[in-house]
This record gives C-alpha cells, sequence and structure tokens, in this order.
C-alpha cells in the first residue's frame, strides 16, 4: 500500500506524553494499526487529549476512510491539464519550499492569485477536495520523509478580494477543514497569513469557527511588517523569491506526472 511504503526514519519525533499509550491504542485498533508508526499515532492521541478511547476512535474511523477513499493511491492519481480540464496547479498556486529553522518543511500558498470561479466551474468541487487531499498527504510525506514535527504554512493574502469569500469557497472550505481535522491531527506546526488586507480579515472571521481551538491557536496574521517574525521562524535561503527569500526548487506539483 502507498501509504504504507512512506515509512518515516526512526528518528521521527513522537509526543513524549503519548508514549506510555500507543500500544493500548494499537491494541483497541487492532492488525490494522500494527504498522503504524508511533509519531502517526501518537498525533491522533494529542488531538483526543490523550484519551486512548477517543482516540482509538479516531483512528478507526480514519483507517476507514482511507479504505473507502482509495486514499493510499492518491498521489498515484494526476490533477494536471487535460483536454477536458484546466491545470489545478495554475488556477491555485502553492508550493513545499525549504525548512523552517527546526526543519519543518515550509508549504506555501497564494490564495490571492487563485482563479476561484474558474475553478470551481472547470474542476468542480468534488475533483478539488481530491487534490486537496493529495495536497495534504504529500504534505505528511514530506514532513515524514525529513524527520519533522509537521508542516509551517505562509499563506500569502495579497490580492484576496470577494471571489475569495463566496459562498461556493466557503462551502469548500468547510469541507476540507472537517477531512484535515478528523484525518490529519497536529499535521500543521504554525500558520502565517501574511498581507492580510480588510476582506482577508474578513474571510478569515467567516472560516475560523471551522476550526478547532489548538488550529487557531497556531495561526498568526499579519497586515502590515511580518519580516522579522518571519525571519526568526524561517531563514531566508528556505523562502521563495516572492517573499524575499532565495529558495528556487519548490515543488508545486502534486500527485502523478502526465500520463
Amino acid at each position: 500500500i502507498f501509504f504504507r511504503l512512506m515509512t518515516p526514519p526512526p528518528q521521527v519525533p513522537t509526543d513524549p506524553k503519548a508514549l506510555p499509550l500507543l500500544d493500548s491504542v494499537r491494541s483497541n485498533v487492532g492488525p490494522d494499526a500494527a504498522d503504524l508508526d508511533d509519531q502517526f499515532i501518537g498525533k491522533f492521541l494529542k488531538a483526543r487529549n490523550y484519551n486512548v478511547e477517543a482516540a482509538s476512535t479516531m483512528l478507526k474511523k480514519h483507517l476507514v476512510w482511507r479504505a473507502e477513499n482509495n486514499v493510499d493511491n492518491v498521489q498515484l492519481e494526476y490533477f494536471g491539464a487535460t483536454k477536458d480540464r484546466p491545470d489545478i496547479h495554475q488556477l491555485y498556486q502553492s508550493g513545499f519550499y525549504g525548512l523552517d529553522r527546526k526543519g519543518n518543511p515550509v508549504f506555501v500558498e497564494q490564495p490571492g492569485k487563485a482563479n476561484v470561479n474558474e475553478a470551481f466551474k472547470s474542476l468542480g468541487a468534488e475533483f478539488m477536495v481530491r487534490w486537496h487531499i493529495c495536497l495534504m498527504e504529500t504534505g505528511r510525506a514530506t514532513y515524514r520523509r525529513h524527520g519533522a514535527e509537521g508542516l509551517v504554512v505562509i499563506l500569502d493574502a495579497s490580492g484576496v478580494g470577494m471571489s475569495h469569500v463566496s459562498s461556493a469557497a466557503l462551502s469548500f472550505f468547510r469541507t476540507v477543514s472537517a477531512i484535515d481535522q478528523d484525518n490529519y491531527p497536529e499535521h500543521l506546526v504554525r500558520c502565517f497569513i501574511i498581507n492580510a488586507g480588510r476582506i482577508a480579515k474578513y474571510g478569515w472571521k467567516l472560516i475560523s469557527p471551522f476550526l478547532d481551538a489548538n488550529t487557531k491557536e497556531k495561526v498568526r496574521i499579519f497586515d502590515g511588517d511580518y519580516a522579522e517574525e518571519l525571519d526568526s521562524l524561517v531563514a531566508k535561503d528556505q523562502l521563495p523569491e516572492f517573499l524575499g527569500g532565495t529558495y528556487r526548487d519548490g515543488n508545486c506539483f502534486f500527485g502523478a506526472p502526465k500520463p
């Protein structure tokens, strides 16, 4: 199975509070949890305040969701342009760049450059949700490969307008936020929303109620100077050029290459 081939190296950090509870979760979940690593199970424990029964239930539901949605193979699917659809990577610009100062991969999104109306019209919400799952799986594989805790997300809100907070966009966010919180717990280490103007702040007020308290605590919003605080988190040589950095080898394409 593709997901389980992405086994992290032994040095991947595991929440110390979760360590004495891991075997109990494995016992509750059964054979399906036998080859899940400590960090993976530990994230479900932390998300449920180290309650073994609650974490076991959450993990069981996650494994069922993976099987029902063929998530193990989502990174083998092609999401680029075909004769019938445009390239989603051109409609929504995002990508993985360098590492933060603690070794966590940095993911940068530019929603203000997204053609939201065209994306929903030409691709449909179902396709976009599938692409989002592929992105999340790529993120998980990336931070595990680096032996890291999770992802640092920088969301550049320059250019965000009313089309980005439309009813269709908010409905999509509700769907993917539910998927993320149920299936990718503790995926996020820190999130910086930069260049946040009036509409971006309005959008945050609309979407933040769909996020759990732990996630919201990891988000910082900047409408002005963010350079000093961002530099304390990520060195310039690990940031893309459009954020004042020098990193040029970002991974901005998710899924399989064109067949």
